[in-house]
């Protein structure tokens, strides 16, 4: 939506900019100052969301990490909890020690799984947000280019190069 917002602005400057007349005695044009500065500010205020957004994502995805730390530790514990529980009887020591390993391994696995899955998600969201900043970069850049030709063309009918 901002990106859509922006493209509108543009519009609104280039099409300020083709409708400005002349300054006397000269190929400078005359352009309605606080109008062009009130759709600089409105393409600022709009171009922080995708940047917020991209802090959004990490810090879910921290959020994400430390939910996954802490519940791969209450796992630990627990195993840790039911290990020491198996291990009063010497007869089932071993299998005490075989069942805390498996669920040790299963909860580094499990915290892994988690830590990949949100690499993935915050990778995916920060190339959405890239693309979007890109989109934005080239409206600003077109905006320029079209502005940039009339300003040439004005300043080669003076005869400055």
């Amino acid at each position: 939506m901002a990106e859509e917002l922006i493209e509108v602005i543009l519009d609104q400057m280039s099409d300020s900019l083709a409708k400005a007349k002349n300054a006397p005695f000269s190929a400078a044009k005359i352009v309605d100052a606080v109008f062009l500065q009130d759709c600089i500010d409105n393409i600022r205020m709009n171009l922080p969301d995708e940047i917020k957004q991209a802090k959004k994502i990490v810090n879910e995805r921290k959020t994400i990490m430390d939910d996954a730390k802490k519940t791969a530790e209450e796992v630990i514990t627990r195993a840790e909890s039911r290990a020491r529980e198996l291990t009063e009887t010497h007869n089932i020591t071993k299998a005490a020690q075989t069942r805390a390993a498996e669920i040790d391994k299963k909860a580094q696995e499990q915290s892994k799984a988690v830590k990949t899955a949100t690499d993935n998600y915050v990778l995916e969201m920060l190339n959405k947000t890239e693309t979007i900043l890109a989109a934005n970069v080239d409206a600003v850049k077109r905006a320029k280019n079209a502005i940039a030709p009339q300003q040439a063309g004005n300043d080669t009918e003076k005869g400055v190069i």
